[in-house]
């Protein structure tokens, strides 16, 4: 098949599938980007009930309550969309890995290996819910994750300074 006929039979498939034959062009993504917050939810609120436990500065653990507050909050939120949206998460969320919480150690260590993790995870999370709010046509996706993104901004933005504190005490 040529380059022309494979992209001829990619429009007709995205103009059928768009046009209401089975299911909308939207629900495939918008089921995705569901299972996706949902699984970043429960992760970090497992990895903040960890930072509540194992930290041993104030603000690793004042950290770790907000996120499990915030990421609480916000799966509500996911879980009530998907539920307008009759998607079942069940199947969409990819189920969290207990390595995820197992690399941390519960040392003196924790703090700034689990500051390290969540900035990076953080990181991650702001580009692919940017992304995914650019890709989605659902509008009450799009709407759930302009409600999302700035808390996740703020989240990366905490990161970064406890980050930053650990280095500077390190090097000292």
């Amino acid at each position: 098949m040529t380059r022309l006929e494979l992209w001829s039979i990619a429009i007709v498939a995205g103009w059928l599938m768009g046009g209401g034959v089975g299911w909308t062009a939207n629900q495939p993504l918008t089921a995705t980007i569901l299972g996706d917050l949902h699984h970043a939810d429960l992760k970090e609120i497992a990895l903040g009930q960890l930072a509540m436990e194992n930290g041993s500065a104030r603000d690793v653990k004042d950290f770790g309550r907000m996120l499990v507050a915030d990421d609480t909050a916000a799966d509500v939120e996911v879980v009530a969309l998907a539920k307008r949206e009759k998607i079942d998460l069940t199947i969409t969320t990819v189920p969290p890995n207990p390595a995820d919480t197992a690399s941390l150690p519960a040392t003196v260590a924790f703090d700034a290996k689990f500051a390290k993790v969540m900035l990076n995870d953080l990181e991650t999370q702001v580009v692919e819910v940017s992304a995914a709010r650019d890709a989605t046509r659902d509008r009450a996706v799009r709407d759930l994750l302009d409600e999302i993104l700035p808390t996740l901004r703020w989240h990366r933005d905490l990161a970064k300074r406890l980050v930053a504190v650990r280095e500077l005490h390190a090097s000292l």
